[in-house]
């Protein structure tokens, strides 16, 4: 990362490996959510897997403990990977779309 500005992550959905640059991961210091509360007002609805390898569901409780305004849902995935995209992952994920309109 120091020498190329560019670092590749292992991932088992690229085999070249994850591109991580210089330049997202100091654009992420700007989007950290969990450093204090979030006051967003609009309706949210959450949809983590449990089995993410790359974001653990904690992440998602620590989020929802951190946000205020208005009505916010978390709905765990049990068996649920990373990409959500198996049919009934997709159905939930539109169940909840659905329940926001």
């Amino acid at each position: 990362l120091a020498r190329d500005g560019v670092a590749r992550l292992p991932s088992q959905y690229d085999p070249a490996g994850l591109p991580i640059s210089r330049a997202l991961l100091e654009d992420a210091r700007h989007h950290d959510l969990l450093g204090g509360m979030v006051e967003i007002a609009a309706p949210i609805h959450v949809v983590q897997g449990m089995r993410d390898p790359d974001v653990p569901y904690a992440h998602a409780l620590a989020l929802m403990e951190r946000l205020s305004g208005g009505p916010a849902t978390l709905t765990l995935i049990r068996d649920g990977d990373h990409r959500l995209s198996r049919p009934q992952d997709i159905a939930v994920i539109l169940r909840a779309a659905e329940g926001m309109g």
